[in-house]
């Protein structure tokens, strides 16, 4: 990753050294030195006035988060607390998590709104994982799941989605454990040694099991990542925007989990970074997003720790930085002391 190619021009920088120059020759005008610069207007230079000039848009997303409330932003006011390829000591010891398990940050996550990460079709809906499973089939080798669903889901096989689309909402779980949604993003529908005709290892859900397991021995000699698991945040950041690129408009709003973050030069650890202050990440408060620097899809590393998501956003000082946007947690960690939680602080606006 080279964060240095995104340019450093911002139109607010601009268009204020364009106002300092014209004040500049106003001030020279007025003391005799030079002639007064003439208007727009009088030059020719017509357009239409500010109050009635459409706004700058965003081109429209191809991806983002999977759960969300009625009329908010996707992810807003949820977190992965149990993420990818860790190990949930609450749940299932000695297995590494294949997804990410999605929870309200505050009050219970039943009832939620489950989403479409993108646009595919949907090619699975059933099961009893406990609650029901969506599956959509994104490309040939992309396919996102969806468990712990109610029973009854507003799609079926075969049909359309778009980015967005509610297909279904987070169930109460009979069996105690707190209610949430298992996302995961995968290359496969089914294969052979995970949930196909000849699985590894002796899951409950069995051969040809669409679903799959949800979960990956830590013994395997190969993380989840090595059988065709995918990072769900570093998938979804990673192809928010076609071809990598963040348009003009594009934002991104403080979540309020933190009260502050440093901002770098650079993504921290990239060689050269330097840190540059602090930044206000009050809850609500937006930023102009300029690039994204998101981890591999399929990392093979575990814990949360190998989470890598950072924002380039313009400062309200005008300045441009890069900030954490998922941060580890240790308030839930592995046998291994590692972390299993991550928290978001930045959420892109879509």
């Amino acid at each position: 990753r080279d964060p240095t190619h995104i340019s450093r021009d911002d139109g607010r920088i601009w268009r204020q050294q364009r106002s300092d120059r014209r004040q500049l020759l106003l001030r020279a005008a007025a003391l005799g030195l030079i002639a007064a610069p003439r208007s727009a207007s009088a030059r020719g230079v017509t357009g239409p006035p500010a109050s009635v000039r459409p706004p700058m848009q965003a081109a429209t997303p191809a991806f983002s988060y999977p759960i969300g409330r009625a009329n908010e932003m996707p992810g807003a006011g949820f977190s992965p607390r149990h993420g990818f390829a860790v190990e949930n000591l609450s749940y299932l010891p000695g297995y590494w998590h294949a997804g990410e398990d999605w929870y309200a940050t505050s009050g219970d996550t039943a009832g939620a709104d489950v989403l479409a990460v993108a646009a595919g079709e949907v090619v699975f809906a059933g099961s009893d994982y406990p609650g029901r499973v969506v599956i959509v089939q994104h490309a040939a080798d992309l396919f996102s799941m969806y468990g712990h669903l109610v029973v009854e889901v507003p799609v079926n096989e075969g049909e359309r989605v778009a980015r967005g689309d509610r297909l279904g909402s987070v169930m109460v779980r009979p069996d105690g454990y707190p209610n949430h949604l298992h996302i995961e993003l995968r290359t496969f529908l089914t294969t052979p040694e995970v949930n196909g005709a000849t699985p590894r290892y002796p899951f409950a859900c069995g051969p040809d099991c669409l679903p799959g397991p949800g979960y990956w021995p830590i013994e395997a000699p190969e993380s989840p990542a090595g059988v065709g698991w995918l990072n769900p945040t570093h998938v979804i950041n990673r192809r928010i925007y076609p071809a990598g690129v963040v348009p003009p408009g594009a934002e991104v709003v403080a979540t309020g989990t933190v009260a502050s973050a440093p901002i770098w030069s650079a993504p921290e650890g990239t060689a050269g970074a330097t840190r540059l202050g602090e930044v206000s990440l009050e809850s609500g408060v937006r930023f102009p997003l300029r690039a994204i620097d998101a981890g591999a899809e399929a990392p093979p590393e575990t814990s949360a720790d190998t989470y890598h998501l950072w924002y380039r956003i313009v400062t309200p000082d005008g300045n441009l930085g890069w900030v954490q946007a998922a941060i580890p947690s240790s308030a839930e960690t592995g046998s291994d002391g590692q972390p299993a939680i991550v928290e978001l602080t930045l959420l892109p606006v879509v």
